[in-house]
């Protein structure tokens, strides 16, 4: 579209000017460390020249864009949240934006990455525009992107402190963390400094009461005796004789004993809770350190360089080690006539450890040249993982000495325990240099043109004592280019076909070689239509190929035993051995997305408005990790899931495949509204003092409800497809959802607000094949409720200094509890499936108290 005459803003420019000079006007916040977005009562000076603050509304390539979204200082204030990152996330979240991540612009200027932004304070933004999409392609985006502006604050001068405890209401689990941020802005200069601390300790099953599924001998910790080598038959036959009964198992006694003493106790069976030694949720410690700095260089150029660094750990448990003793009649102490097992557990429990770190930086040029305008991008970033899985490595059964009293020692020493290892070391070298700007112009306006060229330097190191497959350095070197041009067709602003109001289109091209997967392209054709200005629609095709991730590749072989998996063919919750890693033979992925979107603009004083998108996705050589719980999956690769002699699951890989191809259409719309209730006028108060300004009370609501229409999977050819809506499934999580409507209202004033989220999601099934027989999963629907309160400290306490800054938040997560149910055709709950696996947490609260100097 091209752009509107410049008249209009310069009008606005001189309205705005005299409503500042008659006092009107909001007055300029020079600094973020009193209470922020906190209207105060205290009298309000006019602000230095050099202080006051430029509202960039938006960049000058999206001036004849209507935002779709525009949140001023009042709006962020409602989201309750401390950061812009944070900020992001939540938009994001209401306007469902999945297709691909927003162009983000911080005071006309790109930026390519959200750490280059995401760690400031929200303190420092002045307002944030939601642009719809396929306006990312004025400022050097794709043709589906959108773009979301961030204009901040002229001068800020701030150091944030936060800290939060966090816990579950059921119990078991508490999360900490902390975060610091060092925020100076001045000008087209800023600074910031932000060091994130998370800690999260280990939620056990037992906290959760899983019920666990029988171990397939009778092990124990304080162990049990049984027959062998027929181990589920009669121990003894003059055991059963004493015992009057047949005896298949006693206790394992803590000293030597008589037939007659274990006689006493015959079919009694020690028992132990493996709950109390497997997580459900891994202990863990994430330390997060961001450092970014940007400055104009000269009137035509600025710069931004980012530094990352981060690390984290996790522990986990997977259950007990369990070994059969095997104790002869030779042996003097037995009491037995016949060789009998000792079933025991190791009492240490087996551990799965992981470790990260890496880090990274970012070095961006902005340069405008007249109508044009260049963005270098040079990104690097050195990561590297451990993880640390402990096995038993004693196999079969272990003999006892005849010389050796099998009631004095302790026998779980003879398990022994190894450690496999695995790491990843990778490296990721990237330059960008995207120009954009207007090539010519048309009678309905201006046309916009894209160029860019791209080198990528890819290296991954993987290293397994697990297998020797996939071991190795993998390397991928990147080349693409790229082009795009936008082309208006009618324009009410340039007064050309009128009638047809602003009409534009767009096509894109990019051609990628990849070093290890040839050369392969995209195109995108887009249409953008605003007949009147309260309707805007758009349209896109888009074609994509692109090899899978160098990760998804070059990953080692990871062995974990003990992971516990249900069965869709037999209808059991077993421990199986679970191998994980890369996949060195996947084909690339070829996209089709086609997608429609329209906005309605119903009643702009409320900001309110009516959004609608339709998108249909399809894929080809469809990658995904292989998953457990489907009779389809299992049946299309068995060789994938290895059964024992009694067709028991014992082995799981879920190593990433090619599907054959993958479809969904489906169709998201919601209302949104943002208003203002009242308040914010300046009042004089009495005795002659300077006009204060008083608070502004602000509502938002939003609603949005998606309808998939349709979502199949082929997973090889020859075979029927896996409806995902008609009880098919490739995962355990069940079929896909049809139906799901999540909503956010938020209501606040003057540094006192609250925000509720709802989300329920509809019923689903997944079929299941239990010994030939068809069965289905019947998963319920699910209403979670989430509420965030928070409050500026200094509206109770005026008068405290301490209180300038402080605000404390309270945050509730499924406010009601609820979880999950899931029953087969008999009304019962396969062990996977219990409530606490499906919601692992459920209700937590948390609460943050936050500071700002």
């Amino acid at each position: 579209m091209s752009r509107k005459p410049q008249g209009r803003p310069r009008r606005l420019g001189r309205v705005s000017v005299a409503l500042l000079l008659c006092g009107v006007a909001l007055p300029a916040r020079a600094e973020t460390n009193s209470a922020s977005t906190t209207t105060t009562d205290t009298p309000v000076a006019p602000a230095p020249e050099d202080q006051q603050e430029i509202v960039v509304v938006a960049p000058p390539w999206f001036r004849d864009i209507t935002p779709e979204r525009s949140l001023d200082e009042d709006s962020i204030e409602g989201y309750g949240v401390s950061t812009i990152d944070e900020l992001l996330g939540e938009v994001q979240g209401e306007i469902g934006d999945d297709l691909e991540p927003p162009l983000l612009i911080v005071n006309g200027q790109r930026v390519n990455d959200i750490s280059d932004i995401g760690g400031l304070p929200v303190e420092a933004l002045r307002n944030v525009q939601v642009l719809p999409r396929g306006s990312a392609l004025k400022a050097g985006g794709t043709a589906t992107q959108r773009v979301i502006s961030l204009t901040l604050k002229r001068l800020v001068r701030s150091a944030t402190v936060t800290a939060a405890h966090k816990l579950a209401t059921d119990g078991g689990w508490n999360a900490d963390r902390g975060e610091v941020i060092g925020t100076t802005v001045k000008g087209d200069t800023r600074a910031n400094l932000t060091l994130r601390v998370r800690d999260e300790s280990s939620l056990l099953e037992s906290d959760r009461d899983i019920i666990q599924p029988p171990p397939r001998l009778p092990y124990a910790l304080a162990g049990n005796i049984i027959g062998f080598p027929n181990t589920s038959g009669e121990i003894d036959p003059l055991l059963s004789a004493l015992a009057g009964e047949p005896v298949t198992l006693v206790p394992f006694p803590a000293s030597a004993a008589t037939l007659a003493d274990l006689a006493a106790v015959a079919n009694i069976q020690n028992t132990t809770d493996l709950g109390l030694f497997r997580t459900l949720r891994p202990a863990t410690r994430n330390y997060d350190l961001n450092g970014t700095f940007a400055k104009r260089l000269a009137p035509w150029l600025t710069a931004n360089a980012t530094l990352r660094w981060g690390w984290n750990n996790s522990r986990s448990l997977r259950g007990l080690p369990n070994q059969l003793f095997i104790l002869s009649p030779t042996n003097a102490l037995s009491p037995f006539t016949t060789d009998v097992a000792v079933a025991e557990y190791g009492p240490v429990p087996l551990e799965s450890r992981s470790r990260h770190s890496g880090g990274g930086g970012t070095v961006t040029f902005n340069a405008d040249w007249g109508r044009w305008q260049g963005n270098l991008n040079l990104v690097t970033n050195l990561s590297r993982d451990h993880s640390f899985i402990d096995r038993q490595t004693s196999f079969g059964n272990i003999p006892i000495p005849d010389t050796v009293d099998p009631f004095a020692t302790d026998l779980p020493a003879l398990i022994t325990i190894g450690v496999g290892e695995t790491s990843i070391r990778s490296a990721t070298t990237l330059a960008d240099l995207t120009v954009n700007g207007t090539a010519l112009a048309l009678p309905a306006g201006d046309v916009s043109t894209i160029a860019e060229a791209q080198l990528g330097w890819n290296r991954l190191t993987s290293d397994s004592s697990f297998s020797t497959f996939n071991n190795g350095t993998f390397r991928r070197n990147q080349q693409s280019i790229r082009g795009a041009v936008e082309v208006p067709i009618t324009s009410a602003a340039n007064h050309f076909l009128p009638e047809a109001g602003e009409l534009s289109a767009s096509f894109e091209y990019s051609r990628a070689h990849f070093s290890d997967a040839g050369t392969v392209s995209d195109t995108t054709y887009g249409l953008t239509w605003e007949p009147r200005p309260i309707l805007r629609l758009h349209g896109a095709i888009r074609r994509t190929s692109a090899p899978a991730p160098i990760q998804t590749i070059g990953s080692p072989v990871i062995v974990t035993p003990g992971v516990r998996v249900f069965d869709a063919l037999t209808g059991q919750t077993v421990d199986v051995t679970q191998i994980l890693g890369g996949n060195p033979f996947l084909l690339p992925e070829e996209t089709k997305v086609r997608n429609v979107s329209a906005l309605l603009r119903l009643v702009p004083k409320l900001k309110l408005q009516l959004s609608a998108e339709y998108t249909d996705t399809e894929y080809r050589n469809y990658v995904a990790g292989l998953p457990e719980a489907s009779a389809a999956v299992m049946l299309a690769f068995p060789d994938r899931f290895v059964r024992d002699a009694n067709g028991v699951l014992t082995t799981v890989d879920l190593r990433p495949v090619n599907f054959e191809s993958h479809r969904e259409k489906r169709l998201r719309w919601g209302l949104s509204m943002n208003m203002k209730l009242g308040g914010g006028a300046m009042v004089v108060p009495p005795g002659g003092k300077r006009p204060i300004r008083g608070r502004t009370t602000s509502l938002q609501l939003n609603v949005n409800h998606s309808m998939v229409f349709s979502d199949r999977i082929f997973i090889r050819p020859g075979l029927d497809p896996i409806d995902l809506l008609g009880g098919g499934a490739i995962g355990i999580g069940g079929g896909r959802v049809r139906h799901q409507l999540d909503g956010t209202a938020s209501l606040n004033s003057g540094g006192l607000g609250v925000r509720m989220g709802v989300l329920w999601r509809g019923p689903s099934e997944l079929t299941s094949r239990i010994n030939g027989v068809a069965d289905n999963l019947r998963f319920s629907s699910l209403l979670t409720v989430n509420l965030r309160a928070f409050a500026d400290v200094k509206r109770f306490l005026p008068q405290s200094s301490w209180a300038r800054g402080f605000r404390v938040s309270l945050d509730v997560i499924n406010a009601t509890n609820k979880r999950q149910t899931v029953r087969n055709s008999l009304g019962d709950t396969p062990l996977q499936y219990q409530p606490g696996y499906r919601d692992r947490l459920g209700r937590t609260i948390e609460l943050e108290i936050r500071k700002i100097f």
